[in-house]
């Protein structure tokens, strides 16, 4: 197997956990007592995330790029709500256009619906985030790469099955 393919992948996980560190490590005082600042800052270093992992992705071929841009968004949704994820969302959108290539709108529209399905996910819970359960994180990213796999459908004809 490749060597190659692992690097992208682990650089993607490393940035994946600072999220993950960033959740946890501001307190939830300091969220509700700067509250807009707050969204605002946390949805630029997103969208930074998110221009760092499209940087280390995994080359299908020329234009066709496989990273976790999917996985970062539709869990800022969930996590972070609207505004900071809209913000991401827009940062990483602008760079996947600056890359171009024959799957650019197809990345845009994985982007966006990530986004989007974890901002609803959020939305329609009946229960606190911290009470998730193994089962509903399944079935939610299971969901988010569903419709990500059903945007490849918009490649062209000879590419859109083997990708």
């Amino acid at each position: 197997m490749d060597k190659s393919i692992f690097l992208p992948l682990v650089q993607n996980a490393a940035l994946l956990l600072a999220l993950v560190f960033l959740y946890d490590a501001i307190p939830k005082k300091h969220q509700r007592q700067y509250f807009l600042l707050w969204r605002l800052g946390i949805g630029l270093f997103i969208g930074g995330i998110g221009v760092a992992i499209m940087s280390t992705p995994w080359m299908y071929e020329p234009g066709i790029i496989f990273d976790t841009r999917s996985v970062l968004l539709c869990v800022s949704g969930l996590f972070f709500g609207g505004l900071p994820t809209v913000i991401a969302v827009v940062i990483t959108s602008l760079y996947r256009l600056s890359i171009g290539g024959v799957a650019m709108w197809v990345g845009v529209g994985v982007i966006i619906s990530s986004g989007l399905i974890g901002v609803i996910w959020r939305h329609y819970r009946k229960s606190y985030l911290a009470n998730i359960s193994g089962k509903e994180v399944f079935g939610f990213a299971f969901l988010v790469h569903l419709v990500m796999l059903s945007w490849f459908f918009l490649l062209p004809n000879q590419l859109a099955l083997p990708v």
